[in-house]
């Protein structure tokens, strides 16, 4: 039995699918590109206008043309997507900050601060380095450029979203001759050309791509960059109000988008995702920090399964404004189900807050806790024989005392042992001043950022990259 069937059977992710085909069938998703409707009506779908209709046979003719992994090459060398590979990324797309204080726009200095802190983590396995928000005196291609540029000379972890994401360019902008410089310089940086990263593409729910996904899509499909389309709608406002439809209509929405993909490009790499979650109706706010979150995952890993398709979760989700006990508990159901259900890809694993825009160091710090956790809990009881420590038990006997010597190798295995939550008695830790846990979380970042050591690159390597970084960033971070 797979893991996401202690949670959703099999049969419940064939009616979503049922549901999936009936509503390609019969209500349609819009495109709103002309080219994008000429592919899909030149190829036998049923087109009204902007709305395309989708049978039977074109979704399970696609679903079998979709590989279900593919290789990327990174700083890491060759890296897998799929197959359980677990590939985590820290907050991303933040424009503000929870500094312990207050909620504030963040500075170039919190972004550079929170890719050193990504950078030095154990959990974190792919970094990223969100948006300078502070910065006016670029230069065009700076401004393009300058975060792919600036991930490939101080990651020292794989950067699977390594192309840029040009805000504020206008829709008559030559998009597919730009990204072909990024192509260009990215397989100049590497060496090869070999596929580096992943671009995301968001339906527009419900049921629509609209024109600058549906143009981003089509040159990611022409180039052979590998894809990931995963919605995000909210219930009664983007969505019905049921979780299984909710469900069932995004799952719809990436199938059509899978479609148009593998119609241009058959084979084309790429990876299921869905970030649906719930709403706020007192507030008309998307709410993440919530169990049909977690519910959504669960269904999406049972929908790749069905389809064979690598697929992107999120990770420790919270709607908390702070490091608080809500963020403890919304993150830590957050962090067990995506363990539980072992995604491909993991986008906001750690310091996300405030519903996906705002970020913390102390949560990502707590986020990282949260994940050893719960590691450990879904790793279970080991009962081999070796474990019984029969021997052992033997000759202590009863009344004795098993503490012996130096820890033993075993102990380490099998017991969790935090590396900042505080298990002092209370009366200790009062008579040593009664330190709050922030004041570790603090300790822990400045000693982290501190470490952070960037990658040695060649100076052919140098000279690539810093045509595009602006000149404060071109030595060092």
């Amino acid at each position: 039995m797979k893991n996401y069937e202690r949670i959703i059977s099999k049969n419940d992710i064939e009616n979503i699918h049922e549901l999936s085909l009936k509503i390609l069938g019969a209500v349609g998703v819009q495109f709103e590109h002309p080219k994008a409707l000429e592919i899909l009506k030149a190829n036998g779908c049923r087109v009204d206008g902007q709305k395309v209709f989708f049978d039977r046979f074109m979704i399970e003719e696609t679903l079998e043309k979709i590989p279900a992994s593919f290789e990327l090459y990174t700083q890491a060398g060759s890296t897998t997507v799929g197959g359980g590979s677990m590939l985590m990324e820290p907050v991303s797309g933040n424009i503000y900050i929870n500094d312990g204080e207050k909620i504030r726009r963040t500075t170039n200095k919190d972004t550079v601060d929170m890719f050193k802190l990504a950078d030095t983590s154990d959990i974190i396995t792919s970094n990223y380095l969100n948006y300078f928000t502070d910065e006016n005196s670029m230069t065009e291609d700076e401004h393009i450029f300058y975060q792919t540029a600036m991930m490939l000379k101080y990651s020292n972890k794989a950067t699977l979203e390594i192309y840029p994401f040009p805000l504020g360019l206008p829709h008559a902008y030559d998009f597919e001759a730009m990204y072909c410089r990024s192509f260009e310089f990215i397989n100049n940086f590497y060496g090869n050309d070999m596929p580096h990263g992943i671009y995301l593409v968001n339906p527009l729910s419900p049921l629509c791509y609209d024109t600058d996904p549906l143009q981003k899509l089509m040159i990611m499909a022409k180039h052979g960059i590998p894809m990931m389309l995963a919605p995000c709608a909210m219930p009664m406002l983007t969505a019905p109000y049921s979780v299984y439809s909710l469900i069932a209509m995004t799952n719809a929405e990436v199938l059509a988008g899978a479609v148009l993909t593998q119609l241009i490009s058959p084979g084309h790499p790429m990876v299921f995702g869905n970030t649906s979650a719930s709403t706020n109706l007192r507030t008309v706010q998307l709410a993440i920090g919530s169990p049909e979150t977690a519910l959504v995952s669960y269904a999406l890993a049972g929908l790749a399964d069905l389809y064979q398709v690598p697929f992107r979760t999120a990770g420790g989700l919270s709607d908390a404004k702070g490091c608080d006990v809500q963020a403890g508990l919304e993150t830590m159901l957050m962090c067990m189900a995506t363990l539980d259900i072992k995604p491909d890809y993991i986008l906001h694993g750690c310091g996300t807050i405030g519903s996906f825009n705002v970020m913390s160091f102390d949560k990502f710090l707590m986020d990282e806790e949260a994940y050893r956790m719960a590691a450990r809990f879904l790793r279970g009881i080991d009962t081999a024989e070796e474990k019984s420590c029969f021997n052992f038990l033997s000759e202590v006997g009863p009344r004795g005392n098993f503490l012996h010597g130096r820890t033993p190798k075993m102990f380490k295995e099998e017991f969790f042992a935090p590396r900042l939550l505080n298990k002092e008695d209370p009366n200790q830790w009062q008579n040593s001043g009664s330190k709050p846990l922030t004041d570790a979380l603090m300790e822990e970042r400045i000693k982290r950022i501190t470490a952070y050591k960037p990658p040695e690159l060649s100076a052919e390597q140098e000279r690539l990259v810093n045509q595009y970084i602006p000149n404060q960033y071109r030595e060092t971070l």
